[in-house]
């Protein structure tokens, strides 16, 4: 069956590149949706971008009653190959969490202000009165795969009404029974989660480009990535753990922070792809690729929407060491690959 075929198909296509263009909702290749049709579940691609869905074939179609059989038997479906139009693409990372989902259409996004509320230890109380009619749950952090599939399965027996989970440390899941449904809940759920951002102070650039000349790094043009070294608030957060995978997987486990007076040879020493500096913002390299850009982006959203007040959940050391395994440069690999090869087009 042609990916092109079927006004459902082509549905999720235009909700998935719709949200793929909206970089408070994903960065990079983050976030996945997927339909469940005539017993297949249509899946995004591993390392492929949503905001592509509409120009590239991104989504892949797996047995759905086999794929939920390999989770019973206790076997991950991610990574499960098929031929799309002459192009062999692997599943999702997220396969066994849309399959377990008894809904037709699953939205994942990684939107900057549920994982605001997502890292925050008072999340589920505070979501509380904002989320009331809504059918929702708070999934306690888990990695991606098996185990959060076993954990949303566990919460559906628990509310089997449910059709939004807010995922600890992670993002958020939106289902419906279809595209159109998905994404009005979707909508909906961001106007009542929405945090008004912090304003943080100028980016000092005399000091950043002073501190750049004559390095391989620059400082980078969008004002807001900035926030990440001039907020004292945000600075802070971050400098103490990692809040969720992307930022460990694409950016760094442990950011580091230079002075505005450091010597430029503090750059030579670090292979991270950004270094914050004290009061005055961010550096990265000359030439960082686009999944780095933006994560670096959705990250400084997320930080301006944390209240320096908020007690923070972050990740535990074992479940960044988890993250940090040779499948995951794969992965990364692969994401740097699909935006670079979109680049070049």
């Amino acid at each position: 069956m042609s990916v092109a075929a079927g006004s459902e198909i082509d549905s999720l296509l235009e909700v998935s590149a719709r949200l793929g263009a909206d970089p408070l909702l994903i960065q990079a290749a983050t976030g996945n949706t997927s339909l469940k049709r005539d017993g297949v579940l249509w899946i995004k691609a591993s390392g492929k971008w949503l905001a592509h869905a509409d120009r590239e074939e991104i989504m892949i179609p797996v047995d759905l009653e086999e794929t939920r059989a390999r989770i019973d038997r206790n076997i991950d479906p991610a990574g499960q190959s098929a031929i799309v139009n002459g192009k062999t693409l692997g599943t999702s990372v997220e396969t066994a969490m849309h399959a377990v989902l008894p809904h037709r259409v699953v939205l994942h996004v990684h939107s900057v202000n549920s994982i605001a509320w997502a890292v925050r230890r008072d999340g589920p109380v505070e979501l509380a009165d904002r989320l009331a009619g809504f059918h929702w749950q708070w999934i306690s952090y888990m990695p991606s795969g098996l185990a959060l599939a076993r954990a949303i399965r566990e919460a559906l027996v628990r509310a089997p009404l449910t059709d939004v989970l807010v995922l600890a440390n992670h993002g958020l899941v939106i289902c419906g029974d279809s595209c159109e449904e998905a994404e009005a809940r979707l909508r909906e759920f961001e106007l009542r989660a929405c945090i008004s951002p912090r304003v943080p102070p100028p980016p000092q650039w005399e000091a950043l480009t002073q501190l750049a000349n004559g390095t391989q790094w620059r400082a980078p043009q969008n004002a807001a990535l900035h926030a990440i070294g001039a907020d004292p608030g945000s600075r802070r957060i971050v400098s103490n753990g990692v809040l969720y995978p992307c930022q460990a997987i694409f950016l760094t486990p442990q950011m580091i922070t230079i002075p505005q007076t450091a010597d430029s040879s503090w750059l030579d020493e670090t292979r991270d792809p950004f270094v914050a500096v004290e009061d005055a913002g961010v550096l990265v390299r000359e030439k960082p690729n686009p999944a780095v850009a933006a994560t670096l982006a959705g990250l400084a959203q997320v930080l301006q929407r944390i209240p320096d007040s908020a007690a923070i959940e972050y990740l535990a050391e074992s479940d960044v060491r988890g993250l940090l395994c040779a499948d995951v440069y794969h992965y990364r690999e692969v994401v740097e690959d699909n935006s670079n090869n979109w680049i070049g087009r």
